[in-house]
């Protein structure tokens, strides 16, 4: 038999819509993600992807109602898979939590960065040591957040689900259900790495940024900083080279803060529920 073959076998075998219903919903919620371009690094498409991740977990939610699917996850075939996504589930809520938190202490710090520039204007141009010890206190906090969105990367690595999209077509003998279920659910996984994954680097920006503040060090390099920089990345420019335009950066920034944190409570909530529905099953 021919690997062309062979492939289409197991890719007929991985979608048995007429078995699993909702595994369509999950199909097309897994191609409305994947269709955003994350690579471009702006705060649209990351913030539509995390969104896209929402209504994915919402349908995953339905497909792990399905008595069948609790079926195949409660069978021998099953239990391994389990404690993967038992894990899994738990890395990924734990990314999500830190990441919410980090959204937050960023809006603390672009507020008061920004009530020190408004204070600035106001007194006509007094007060520049608040808001240099405004702008300190931000880079400082921007470093120990690369550093923490580092170690965020390295715990999704760690999940398993992107790892073998296809585990188990392997074995002829089993049953195309537990097939389709696991098929299902470990490409959930994989996609939400890959979402995460994205919003993190997203934070992290260039680390040339804001790895001090030898200006004459960043000119130099400022025909490449002038294109595709994502709002983070701008800011940190502006506050290291020039403040001209400090304003409405802190502004640009300060919007796409209020998106991610909505999103990132979304998708936490639906993160929880996924888990529970999990333990739910084990527990029957």
């Amino acid at each position: 038999m021919s690997k062309i073959m062979i492939k289409n076998q197991i890719r007929s075998i991985s979608l048995p819509s007429r078995s699993h219903p909702s595994t369509t919903g999950i199909e097309e919620a897994l191609s409305k993600v994947k269709a955003i371009n994350t690579t471009t690094g702006s705060s649209e498409s990351v913030l539509m992807a995390l969104a896209g991740l929402e209504e994915l977990y919402h349908c995953t939610e339905e497909f792990l109602e399905m008595g069948l699917t609790q079926r195949v996850m409660l069978s021998d075939d099953g239990s391994e898979f389990m404690e993967e996504m038992l894990d899994g589930s738990l890395r990924l809520m734990d990314t999500c939590s830190v990441s919410r938190d980090l959204m937050a202490e960023t809006h603390e710090h672009v507020r008061g960065v920004q009530s020190c520039v408004r204070r600035k204007k106001v007194a006509g141009g007094g007060g520049t040591d608040q808001l240099d010890a405004a702008l300190s206190g931000y880079i400082g906090f921007r470093k120990n957040m690369r550093k923490e969105a580092k170690k965020l990367l390295g715990s999704l690595k760690k999940i398993d689900g992107g790892s073998c999209l296809s585990l188990g077509v392997n074995n002829g003998q089993q049953d195309e259900h537990v097939v389709a279920v696991i098929d299902a659910m470990r490409r959930v996984v994989s996609v939400s790495v890959s979402v995460l994954k994205s919003f993190l680097e997203f934070l992290s920006g260039r680390q040339s940024n804001i790895k001090s503040k030898l200006a004459s060090v960043l000119k130099k390099k400022k025909d490449f900083h002038e294109e595709n920089k994502n709002e983070m990345e701008s800011l940190d420019f502006a506050i290291c080279c020039s403040r001209d335009d400090l304003q409405n950066k802190l502004e640009e920034v300060e919007m796409s803060i209020d998106g991610f944190e909505k999103h990132l409570e979304g998708l936490f909530r639906r993160l929880i529920r996924t888990r529970a529905s999990l333990l739910n099953i084990i527990s029957h």
